[in-house]
């Protein structure tokens, strides 16, 4: 199932919220609140994303460590290595995941 866009469900919230509060809210009011809403959703979007690389990378530290320690047998530290090599993976999927940023003067 395809996700709806930050854009799409923007767009869809202040037509809702238009709706729900008409007349106190204008309709020439719809795009100017789309546009919030959508650098909103970005913003927490990204926010999520970037928490996401700093656990991967906290992760990643704690392979390593165990994969440096002189006790761990050599099953374990190619296991170690592996998961290490996967969080790595992953926080650099999640960094090249971002969608484009809006206008400064949205922000």
């Amino acid at each position: 199932m395809d996700r709806p866009s930050p854009e799409v469900l923007a767009a869809v919230v202040a037509a809702e919220i238009i709706e729900a509060h008409s007349p106190d809210i204008s309709n020439a009011l719809r795009e100017p609140l789309a546009d919030r809403i959508e650098v909103a959703l970005r913003r927490i979007a990204r926010q999520e994303r970037e928490a996401c690389v700093a656990l991967c990378l906290e992760r990643q530290a704690m392979w390593e460590a165990t994969e440096a320690r002189s006790t761990i047998a050599a099953g374990l530290r190619a296991e170690a290595r592996s998961r290490c090599n996967e969080a790595a993976v992953i926080a650099d999927a999640l960094r090249g995941s971002g969608a484009p940023r809006p206008p400064a003067d949205l922000t």
